[in-house]
């Protein structure tokens, strides 16, 4: 699984993966991949102000603004609204060996 923020180009999102798949700029994405091959492939909506409804923001990795995991990633959830009404979801790995 890969994730990768707002702010990655396409350029490196295609870099990062190694494999062919549709993105766009200014989006935040989520890519699956499985023996090879991508598997499904998610833009998600994105403001650049604040959350938007039922977004997921995951916390961590070593390269800033995406993420890497692996099968074996296990993720602890919060749910907030920082008091603004709009519900989402922030996701931290626990699993440390499992994202990069």
């Amino acid at each position: 699984m890969f994730y990768f923020d707002y702010v990655v180009s396409p350029t490196a999102r295609r870099s990062a993966v190694g494999l062919p798949f549709d993105t766009a700029e200014l989006r935040r994405q989520l890519v699956f991949v499985r023996n090879g091959q991508v598997v499904r492939n998610d833009l998600l909506p994105t403001s650049v102000e604040k959350p938007v409804e039922n977004e997921l923001d995951f916390e961590g990795g070593k390269e800033a603004n995406w993420l890497s995991c692996d099968r074996a990633a296990q993720f602890e959830v919060t749910r907030d609204s920082f008091g603004t009404g709009v519900l989402f979801f922030q996701l931290k790995a626990v699993s440390r060996d499992s994202c990069r």
